[in-house]
């Protein structure tokens, strides 16, 4: 009995609110007579008239007016309930499982983006892991979501999309260019120590440059491999030897001048950053809210920083 009074008590509300039995009708989906019969099932158990009607209008009894004071607060109360229960539900939750590649490990900008993306999305939480071995990129194995790799890694098993590109600086401390002579060309490079990054087992000796448009390589060596792009930038502070090193990482030192530019002439090829997928895996909801996330974020970089020392590339390369 009182849940049927309390559907017609909400049912009244309505009827005030549209200002007719037609209008809550509608609002309802249910028949304009099934309103009118409604209401006088209620002023019958509340022994008392609701609503006075009219040909052009509706009017509020006195018992009318205590009512509806009464229950249209509990009444939009209960709407803004529903309305919170429905988006909760849509609402994505879980947990996404981020790798991370040396590089993009080390931008400040990617903790910024993870940290302003769970402030929005705060019923996702993140877990995060560097990695530099080949043995580390294995989604199902490790029940990664996505990864942002350094190289291009598509297989019949993985698919890549280009993220992002960091340019790159060839630096030394003044400290060991005073030792070992500075560089002048770049085929000096072959006579110094360089450092050099340690990238799925195996150290990266070819750097590639710009020469009249076109990509050369050439072949160095040295005695410090690195896995960890900020290891190297200290090896290079302490005048170890030369380091190739995304311009980010090294800018403040090189204003500092604790680390000198070399090759300035030179262009080098950036490095690049690339949102790596197991290809065969369901896109869960909180992961496309991810990737529709980062893609409006490097839009948005890409507008007002127009001064920036990286070079993105931007949605149509996400998938």
């Amino acid at each position: 009995m009182y849940q049927e009074m309390i559907s017609d008590v909400l049912l009244f509300v309505e009827v005030i609110k549209t200002g007719s039995l037609s209008g809550a009708a509608k609002k309802l989906g249910i028949s304009k007579p099934s309103v009118s019969r409604r209401l006088n099932n209620l002023e019958t158990a509340l022994k008392n008239p609701l609503i006075k009607r009219t040909t052009r209008k509706l009017s509020l009894t006195e018992t009318g007016k205590i009512l509806f004071n009464q229950c249209n607060e509990i009444s939009a109360t209960l709407d803004d309930a529903i309305q919170e229960i429905s988006e909760h539900k849509s609402r994505p939750t879980g947990k996404l499982k981020i790798g991370f590649s040396s590089y993009f490990a080390n931008d400040y900008r990617a903790s910024q983006m993870i940290a302003k993306f769970m402030q929005i999305n705060p019923d996702i939480s993140v877990e995060l892991h560097s990695f530099t071995t080949s043995a580390d990129i294995d989604l199902i194995e490790q029940d990664f979501d996505l990864y942002f790799t350094d190289n291009d890694l598509t297989s019949s098993k993985l698919i890549s999309t280009l993220y992002c590109k960091y340019k790159l600086i060839p630096c030394a401390s003044p400290e060991y260019l005073k030792k070992a002579g500075t560089l002048k060309t770049i085929n000096d490079l072959t006579k110094h120590n360089c450092l050099l990054h340690y990238l799925y087992e195996h150290p990266v000796k070819r750097w590639f440059y710009y020469e009249k448009g076109k990509i050369k390589a050439i072949d160095v060596d040295g005695k410090l491999y690195a896995s960890r792009a900020h290891f190297l930038v200290k090896m290079a502070r302490a005048g170890i030897g030369v380091a190739l090193l995304p311009e980010f990482m090294v800018s403040k030192y090189l204003k500092t001048k604790e680390l000198v530019a070399l090759l300035k002439p030179i262009k080098f090829q950036e490095a690049e950053v690339y949102v790596t997928q197991y290809r065969h895996k369901n896109v869960s909801k909180k992961l496309q809210i991810f990737l529709d996330y980062i893609k409006s974020q490097l839009i948005s970089e890409q507008q007002v920083d127009v001064g920036s020392n990286i070079q993105h590339n931007f949605y149509h390369y996400l998938p």
